[in-house]
């Protein structure tokens, strides 16, 4: 049934610790998922949730995709769009869909594309908005918290899905479930027309990460019973590769699903602007790293988070001993691209960011252990 275009906005809070507050925005109860209701979908934080047990893998029949989403005015829409036209095949698989958006204390107009398409939706559509930017773990918790499928679908607002990938990821679940969790197959493209233009993969998208929640699926009742996405978390990294740990440690088993297909849409870097930018991601991810080492002390996480000599050796490599850096890698990188040096331009820029992802990994750690020595030195 098509929802009315009329909407309401109900706020939520939450009282755990640093969790944050936030406001759901839903379709009228004419578009919530059979068997539940829209109070149920604008659920508390600190409310329990049901838990989903399913007695057979082929009884699944509600789906939540779930997508933080910061500042993406540009790319929301067509994102959203995707997935709409991928749910509508979902209805001869008897599962019902919704699509819950983390809205990460945007400053564009994310908000309202969200409204826009929400209006005209033949499924739920609906945002989570978090008072302060919190990071894409913790904006993934809260829409998981809002969500009412049996079966949670992560994709990234950046991200636009094939027609089948939807159903892709249910028919993987229902003939080799309950106790999987599923990743698709990423494809990095540099613009939304190659991403409409159905791009191939190149030797540059292989990826052996445990979890990438760009392109993923649990069941709600696995994400609930190890805790979703962990708090400690703060800014951009690690959160994904932490909890697909997690989830393997219950007892998942890890499903590749090559037929659930999405285009990653990641400009090629141009600017000192675009750069600096991409490089203070990179400086979150490095502070991250520091606390997934100390969840999972060894050689494996150490290795994951390329905290080793061999790594920084590459490192130092790439950027040429020293040559390549943050002020001049972008003329370097012209020079590249205007020769069609495709492996040359990814190293260089690979060094210089990085490089900063080590520096700030290195500076965490530094401060840490010296908090912990002046904590010595009070007691």
């Amino acid at each position: 049934m098509m929802p009315e275009s009329k909407t309401e906005l109900a706020t939520t809070s939450s009282s755990q610790g640093d969790a944050p507050s936030f406001s759901v925005y839903r379709p009228k109860p004419q578009g919530t998922l059979e068997g539940t209701s829209a109070t149920a979908r604008a659920s508390s934080a600190t409310e329990p949730h049901e838990v989903y047990t399913s007695s057979s893998s082929s009884d699944l029949s509600s789906l939540t995709v779930v997508l933080p989403a910061r500042n993406r005015g540009r790319l929301i829409g067509p994102c959203l769009e995707s997935l709409l036209r991928s749910a509508a095949h979902l209805e001869p698989l008897g599962v019902q869909a919704e699509i819950v958006v983390a809205n990460d204390a945007s400053t564009d107009e994310t908000p309202q594309v969200v409204d826009q398409v929400a209006a005209s939706a033949p499924i739920p559509v609906r945002r989570v908005d978090l008072a302060t930017r919190q990071g894409p773990g913790r904006a993934r918790n809260a829409a998981i918290e809002a969500a009412t499928g049996e079966l949670i679908v992560f994709v990234d607002s950046d991200v636009v899905v094939e027609e089948d990938f939807l159903r892709a990821h249910v028919t993987a679940h229902r003939t080799s479930g309950p106790r999987i969790f599923t990743v698709g197959k990423l494809i990095s493209v540099p613009s939304l027309e190659a991403a409409l233009a159905r791009s191939q993969p190149t030797i540059w998208d292989f990826s052996s990460a445990t979890l990438d929640t760009a392109n993923a699926a649990v069941r709600k009742e696995h994400l609930e019973a190890v805790g979703a996405f962990d708090r400690g978390f703060k800014g951009m990294g690690w959160q994904d590769i932490d909890l697909g740990r997690r989830l393997k440690a219950y007892g998942l088993t890890r499903v590749a699903v090559a037929e659930a297909v999405g285009y990653h849409i990641q400009p090629p870097i141009e600017t000192q602007e675009q750069l600096v930018a991409r490089m203070n991601k990179e400086r979150e991810r490095g502070a991250s790293a520091v606390y997934f080492m100390q969840k999972y002390p060894g050689l494996s996480a150490r290795m994951a988070a390329q905290d080793t000599a061999f790594h920084r050796a590459l490192n130092w490599m790439f950027r040429m001993g020293g040559l390549v850096t943050e002020e001049n890698v972008l003329q370097r990188v012209q020079w590249a691209r205007r020769r069609g040096r495709v492996a040359l331009e990814k190293m260089w820029l690979a060094g210089v960011i990085n490089q900063a992802y080590l520096e700030s990994l290195d500076a965490t750690r530094r401060a840490m252990k010296d908090g912990n020595q002046d904590s010595k030195q009070a007691g």
